[in-house]
C-alpha cells in the first residue's frame, strides 16, 4: 500500500497530465480548424511541418494520454465529503456563470484557446476563471467513472471489448507519440526560425509558449506510457 505522499503525488500528475491533455485538445483544435477553413496565410509551420493535418496525432496521443493518467492516479485517498467529480462540476460551473456575466465575450476562449493572446492584456482575470473551467473538468475526467452506475458498467464493458487489443493500443499510442515529438520539434524549429510574434504562426507571443510547452510534455507522456506498458496494465486488471 503506498504512503499518503506517494498516493497524493501520483494523483497530483494525473490530473497535470489530464489537464494538459485537455489543453493539448483545444490548442490542436484551434491550429487544425483554422488549417481546415483556410484561416491561415499559410500552411501552419511550413516547411518544418510537412502537413497540418499531422496534428490529428496530437489529438489522438492526449486522448490516450488522459486514459493511462487516470490508470496512474487510481490510488486510495480519502476523499472530503464529495466524489471528485462534484468538486470539478461546480468549479467549471460557476467559473462558466461568471464568465457569462461579467466577461461575457471571453466565452469563446474556452473552445478556441487562440483568442487568449487577445484578451490576456485586457482580461487576465478571465484568463484565471478560463483555466479554473478546465481545471474542473479534469477533475470530472479523472473521477467519471463514479459518476453513476450505469456509466461504470459502460467503461468496463468498453475495456472488455478493447482487452484483446491491448497490444495494438499500445503500439497507437507509441507512434503517435512519436508523431507528436515530430509535430512539437516542428513548431519549436519554426519559432526559432521565424519569431514568437510572427503573422504567419497560428499561435504567437505567449500562446505559442503554452502550445509547444504542452505538446512537449504531452509527447513525452506518451512514450512514457507506452514503453512502460501502462496499456497492458489497464487489462491485465479484467477478468473474462
Amino acid at each position: 500500500m503506498l504512503s499518503i505522499p506517494a498516493a497524493l503525488g501520483k494523483k497530483i500528475l494525473c490530473l497535470s497530465i489530464i489537464f494538459n491533455s485537455i489543453i493539448s485538445v483545444l490548442l490542436a483544435g484551434d491550429i487544425l480548424y483554422m488549417f481546415y477553413t483556410g484561416r491561415l496565410l499559410q500552411r501552419p509551420y511550413w516547411p518544418f511541418l510537412l502537413d497540418g493535418s499531422l496534428l490529428w496525432f496530437v489529438i489522438i496521443t492526449s486522448f490516450l494520454n488522459i486514459v493511462t493518467a487516470k490508470t496512474l492516479g487510481n490510488v486510495d485517498l480519502r476523499r472530503i465529503k464529495f466524489h471528485h467529480y462534484f468538486y470539478g462540476f461546480l468549479t467549471s460551473f460557476t467559473s462558466s456563470i461568471y464568465l457569462a456575466f461579467f466577461a461575457p465575450a471571453y466565452l469563446s476562449a474556452l473552445l478556441m484557446p487562440i483568442l487568449i493572446p487577445e484578451i490576456y492584456s485586457s482580461a487576465a482575470m478571465a484568463i484565471f476563471t478560463i483555466f479554473f473551467v478546465y481545471g474542473g473538468m479534469t477533475l470530472m475526467i479523472d473521477d467519471i467513472q463514479d459518476v453513476s452506475l450505469r456509466l461504470r458498467r459502460f467503461l468496463n464493458n468498453l475495456k472488455n471489448k478493447l482487452k484483446r487489443a491491448g497490444r495494438t493500443i499500445e503500439t497507437l499510442h507509441l507512434c503517435c507519440s512519436i508523431a507528436s515529438i515530430y509535430v512539437t520539434l516542428s513548431i519549436i524549429l519554426w519559432t526559432f526560425a521565424n519569431g514568437l510574434y510572427s503573422r504567419g504562426s497560428a499561435f504567437h507571443g505567449l500562446s505559442a509558449e503554452i502550445l509547444a510547452s504542452s505538446l512537449l510534455i504531452t509527447s513525452i507522456w506518451g512514450l512514457v506510457a507506452a514503453k512502460k506498458g501502462f496499456w497492458l496494465k489497464i487489462f491485465s486488471c479484467i477478468h473474462d
